[in-house]
């Protein structure tokens, strides 16, 4: 055999010894898994875009250098004014475990959320200027509000607002402002509870918002940082919310204006804004 045909020959072991660690570590690599994927990176990019109701359909998908997923994302107005059509993101994560996304359209619920003072001490300005914008709309009206409480509670506590907080309607913030993209740590349980979500516990059985949100962060590692900061999120901020397991205020969509003047009546309410106004469906 001829130098030139060893040396061919070798090319072509190395590449194929090349081309095998590349299929194991695609096969093996962390987050690899569509389901895990799903889980951890869908969830992270509600958890920083408390602006949508953000909904997965049809799971992650595992190609040979790149794991993605397609989201559905809605306004929060979407239950009580149906016609509205949804919006789409992608999130994806490379070879090396680099995850990105689409942009997210902008919102008008961005500067509320970036000036949220929940858990900060009761306000009687920012109450008062609440309640005279409040007065201000039709009996019947249809809003989305968001409310800021004047002190963390947990989450059984929050019953004594008058909610019936079914699962689904648990829009929670779980921390004061977050550092890295200005906003409110956030979490939603998904459409019936957890189905609307890629979420580990299939059968629905946490029954509490934060322990599905303490369970969520519990997955992640440190190594996970940098792919969290891309979605404008802190690790280690998140993993303090976890701890803490505390509300820090809510989104509510409201059917009527006295619903409004009673929330901001009461004492562990700071304040709220009405961030979106609907109309009855037809």
């Amino acid at each position: 055999m001829s130098t030139i045909d060893r040396w061919a020959r070798n090319v072509v072991v190395v590449v194929l010894v090349l081309l095998a660690g590349m299929i194991a570590w695609v096969q093996f690599r962390p987050n690899s898994d569509p389901t895990h994927f799903g889980f951890v990176w869908g969830n992270a990019a509600q958890v920083a875009n408390p602006e949508y109701r953000v909904s997965f359909g049809g799971g992650a998908e595992r190609g040979l250098f790149r794991t993605s997923m397609t989201a559905e994302i809605g306004s929060h107005l979407d239950e009580i004014t149906p016609d509205r059509h949804p919006g789409f993101v992608e999130i994806s994560q490379d070879l090396f475990g680099n995850t990105d996304r689409t942009e997210f359209p902008g919102s008008s619920l961005t500067r509320y959320l970036r000036k949220f003072r929940g858990g900060e001490g009761v306000d009687l300005s920012a109450k008062k200027s609440a309640e005279i914008q409040v007065r201000s709309l039709e009996p019947e009206a249809l809003t989305t509000v968001i409310v800021e409480l004047a002190a963390p509670l947990a989450e059984e506590d929050l019953d004594k607002l008058g909610f019936s907080w079914d699962l689904e309607f648990k829009r929670f913030f779980l921390s004061g402002s977050q550092s890295m993209n200005g906003k409110p740590l956030y979490w939603w349980p998904g459409l019936g509870g957890c189905e609307a979500t890629i979420f580990v516990d299939h059968d629905c059985s946490i029954k509490s918002a934060v322990s599905q949100f303490r369970k969520w962060v519990s997955v992640l590692k440190d190594g996970d940082s940098a792919s969290l900061a891309n979605l404008g999120l802190d690790l280690r901020l998140l993993r303090e919310a976890a701890a803490r397991g505390k509300v820090y205020g809510f989104i509510a969509n409201l059917h009527s204006r006295d619903r409004a003047l009673d929330l901001l009546a009461k004492p562990e309410v700071r304040t709220l804004h009405i961030v979106e106004r609907g109309r009855e469906p037809e």
